[in-house]
């Protein structure tokens, strides 16, 4: 935890200035919005983010089942919910996965099996979220909701496109094993040529244990087509749970006619992409922008500063605190 003390300070204080900067100009407003907010539909978009964490957690059930049965669902939860709080204190969230593996490994499962199993659960997220940019690019076209020139639209075809390219390498090199391993031995041994690399053995041998697990994972996924396929429609669940936040948000401001069920689906998949890019923890500043320009085609003022505000804190403090506190209850229980 101490080598994450600089990305919590860092992430208070451009949460603060993204705070300042969205009220400074309409804080009566938006104070006044905030004040008189609906919190049933506050409570109904929090039900939306723990189905959130289920779907994720049944996704990655499956697979951690394949390689202990005994695995527990509950257990999953979990886990899913102090990954979380890693993800979420990490630059692109990076730092979920890792402890991951180290708390499934303290609960007997080999680091081995635990990283093909949540690499495979990555996997078929990816091709949730590409799949839903796709539906959200058609809705786009289709329905016309950005403006032509709006630049950050762009940003996003931009970042999908290198999603789905990623995916196609992904797909690409998985039915080729006997080749890629050959180029990559090609490549490994133009860069280690260099003398400046130290350990070079040691990292060929890591290189190499991370391309088998890379294909001992995608042939676990060929081989049980029905675990890839339910995963894939947890993950497409979940991700729609997050989508639909803002609308329930703007619902709980008594906003009932700006935003639907399509424009919340494709604005946050839109703003969640943009995200991505920003490399501090949380995305903070980057959602926050994203969000505002996005959602700042239908509504402006300081309706837009309030939803901002309260859905940043539904989609990403509240996933913090949770994970946080079950982060601290296992702690001491351990």
């Amino acid at each position: 935890m101490k080598k994450y003390k600089i990305n919590i300070i860092l992430l208070v204080l451009v949460s603060f200035l993204v705070i300042f900067f969205s009220l400074k100009d309409n804080f009566t407003e938006a104070m006044d919005y905030l004040v008189h907010i609906d919190f049933l539909w506050i409570i109904l978009a929090l039900v939306l983010m723990i189905f959130n964490i289920i779907f994720q957690s049944m996704s990655q059930y499956r697979f951690l089942r394949e390689v202990k049965e005994d695995y527990k669902f509950s257990s999953c939860v979990k886990l899913m919910m102090m990954a979380m709080f890693f993800n979420a204190i990490t630059p692109f969230s990076s730092g979920g996965q890792p402890f991951e593996m180290y708390i499934l490994n303290k609960e007997g499962i080999k680091v081995s099996d635990s990283a093909n199993a949540l690499l495979q659960n990555f996997i078929t997220y990816q091709f949730a979220l590409i799949f839903i940019g796709t539906v959200a690019i058609i809705a786009n076209k289709v329905f016309g909701i950005f403006p032509e020139g709006n630049v950050l639209k762009n940003v996003v075809l931009v970042g999908y496109t290198i999603n789905v390219i990623v995916m196609s390498l992904i797909i690409f090199f998985s039915r080729a094993k006997k080749m890629n391993t050959k180029l990559f031995s090609k490549i490994f041994d133009f860069i280690f040529h260099f003398k400046f690399i130290k350990n070079r053995e040691e990292k060929r041998l890591k290189a190499e244990k991370t391309l088998d697990d890379f294909y001992n994972s995608t042939a676990v996924m060929k081989n049980n087509f029905k675990n890839t396929i339910f995963s894939f429609f947890y993950n497409l669940c979940s991700l729609l749970c997050l989508y639909l936040v803002p609308l329930f948000v703007f619902f709980a401001l008594r906003e009932y006619n700006s935003i639907n069920v399509i424009r919340s689906l494709v604005l946050s998949g839109y703003t969640f992409l943009i995200g991505s890019f920003v490399p501090i923890p949380g995305a903070a500043g980057g959602l926050e922008y994203g969000y505002m320009d996005f959602f700042g085609v239908f509504v402006s003022g300081g309706i837009l500063s309030a939803s901002m505000l309260v859905w940043r804190l539904i989609t990403y403090y509240f996933g913090m605190l949770i994970g946080g506190i079950t982060l601290v209850t296992y702690r001491k229980k351990d």
